[in-house]
């Protein structure tokens, strides 16, 4: 009778000790798998990945790895097979599939299937702002409807205010379409957002060509200011007129002696004061996302920080000595933009 109840006993706790130690080995594997692919060994990452699905062939976190390390050395196919395994299992690790799964169709050529993968993926998650962003990144690669980009990427925005590539994507179709002063807002906010990388240079340098953007000195006295024909009824022509008018001033004695940095200052001082003072009635997405942000930040008198703040990319000396001594306002600065963006 004894024995009869322990056997049982016994092969039940033989069964939890070989599950835990599978549960042991699976989590090593994953986590070296991890480490890595973090290091660039993408081949033995997935070794230890493969080991991995040995033992949980469903779980979710270890095909998403699969998936991701094989998008890491171009098996685009292979890396869509296993992201299509995450998403049949609606997990968590579902939404970067998704993104997987449509990047990796994108990078193959199959941009309008990777258009649909994006779509569906919004559907089961309307809260994901890449989703919104990947789509909008390739419909604008492939010439897409400009509406459509414009919305998905104020979809992302409204999600997630502070996500670079949404603001600089949006900088370049605004350009695209000749639309002067809405490129201004979205550059002006990727660089606060990021002010000093790769991308930041080129970002400044898009701001500086828009700020003197159809404004050619003739002579030594004359300047030929060209404004670009849109709708008269346009809510930014008042702004568009001002950022003309402005580059014009640069070559008024009383500008002469004054810095580039200087000039930047009070010429972006003056813009955000057009924009303010036009906002009445204003409903668009534009206005309320962007107009008042900046609004508010002048109204806080941070304006001349914010301006010196966005151009370290420049490489400028005199800007590079002021944010050093400058660093309580900075602080304070990336403070009040962060509380700004939460409310």
């Amino acid at each position: 009778m004894i024995k009869c109840k322990l056997l049982p006993l016994v092969v039940l706790v033989l069964t939890c000790i070989g599950a835990h130690a599978q549960t042991s080995d699976f989590d090593s594997y994953l986590k070296e798998g991890v480490r890595l692919y973090d290091n660039g060994d993408y081949t033995s990452a997935l070794e230890q990945y493969k080991k991995a699905l040995l033992i949980d062939s469903t779980s979710s976190v270890a095909n998403y790895e699969m998936a991701s390390t094989y998008f890491a050395i171009k098996e685009y196919q292979k890396a869509i097979d296993f992201a299509d395994k995450v998403i049949k299992q609606n997990t968590i690790n579902s939404e970067q599939a998704f993104i997987l799964k449509g990047s990796a169709l994108d990078v193959l050529g199959n941009s309008a299937e990777a258009v649909n993968v994006y779509k569906t993926g919004q559907i089961v998650f309307p809260n994901s702002y890449l989703l919104y962003y990947n789509l909008a990144l390739t419909l604008f690669n492939t010439k897409g409807n400009p509406k459509e980009i414009e919305q998905d990427l104020q979809l992302a925005l409204n999600i997630k205010p502070t996500h670079a590539s949404s603001h600089l994507l949006l900088a370049y179709l605004m350009t695209n379409q000749n639309k002067r002063v809405q490129a201004l807002l979205a550059i002006y906010n990727f660089l606060l957002i990021e002010p000093k990388t790769s991308r930041s240079i080129k970002a400044l340098q898009l701001l500086d060509y828009q700020l003197k953007k159809g404004v050619k000195k003739d002579g030594d006295k004359n300047i030929n200011i060209t404004l670009a024909l849109g709708d008269k009824d346009d809510e930014f022509s008042p702004a568009e007129l001002m950022l003309s008018m402005l580059e014009a001033s640069k070559n008024l004695d009383e500008n002469k002696n004054k810095t580039a940095q200087e000039l930047f200052i009070s010429n972006t001082q003056a813009f955000f004061s057009v924009l303010s003072e036009t906002t009445k009635d204003k409903i668009t997405s534009w206005w309320k996302f962007y107009t008042g942000f900046f609004n508010d930040l002048q109204k806080n008198k941070m304006d001349e920080t914010f301006c010196n703040y966005i151009r370290q990319s420049q490489g400028d000396d005199a800007i590079n000595t002021w944010l050093k001594k400058n660093t309580d306002k900075i602080d304070a600065l990336l403070k009040w933009s962060e509380d700004y963006r939460a409310k």
